[in-house]
């Protein structure tokens, strides 16, 4: 019993046990932060980068440019978001103009980019990618996904993810076909 009752008032592990219990959360908060942290600066890059390329569109800089040359500039001008390559592997832009007699606009697909197919570097279907006219006014969506850092932060943070465990960063801009 003499052996019991000094083990029980041992209390020379009692700052191991604190530490124990609470890094795991401390350090859960700290990943969680940076991965939110990181998750912002991406998209607010990635957001410039589109407002850059629609601003050279609407001047005529990019003249009736193509999905491969839009996911390049795009991608040229948001290099907080990794490589050229990746990026535009991992980026898709859905572009049409809208109908000004309704202002209906078509759906966009569901899916952002489905990385378990091989990647299709051809200009995706009209349905899609259109340029449209002089004076038409162009609905475009670009949709990235991403990799987080922390895996598990990503879902403690509830940040829209996927089945693979990418999230999203979806960017839309307005702008209207100057004539000429």
């Amino acid at each position: 019993m003499t052996a019991l009752r000094r083990f029980l008032t041992e209390d020379s592990g009692e700052a191991a046990i604190e530490f124990v219990l609470v890094f795991p959360i401390l350090f859960l908060v700290f990943t969680a932060s940076f991965e939110s942290s990181m998750y912002m600066a991406r998209y607010v890059m990635l957001d410039r980068a589109v407002d850059m390329v629609v601003r050279d569109v609407r001047l005529g800089i990019i003249d009736k440019p193509t999905h491969q040359v839009l996911k390049q500039t795009i991608c040229r001008e948001g290099m907080l978001i990794g490589s050229v390559p990746t990026c535009m592997n991992n980026m898709k832009i859905w572009m049409q103009p809208v109908n000004t007699g309704t202002f209906t606009m078509a759906a966009p697909p569901k899916t952002c980019v489905d990385k378990v197919q091989d990647i299709n570097t051809s200009e995706p279907p009209a349905n899609e990618f259109a340029y449209g006219t002089d004076n038409d006014i162009m609905l475009m969506r670009i949709c990235l996904k991403e990799k987080p850092m922390f895996p598990t932060t990503a879902v403690s943070l509830k940040m829209p993810t996927e089945a693979d465990g990418s999230y999203i960063m979806q960017v839309t801009s307005v702008f209207v076909n100057e004539p000429g």
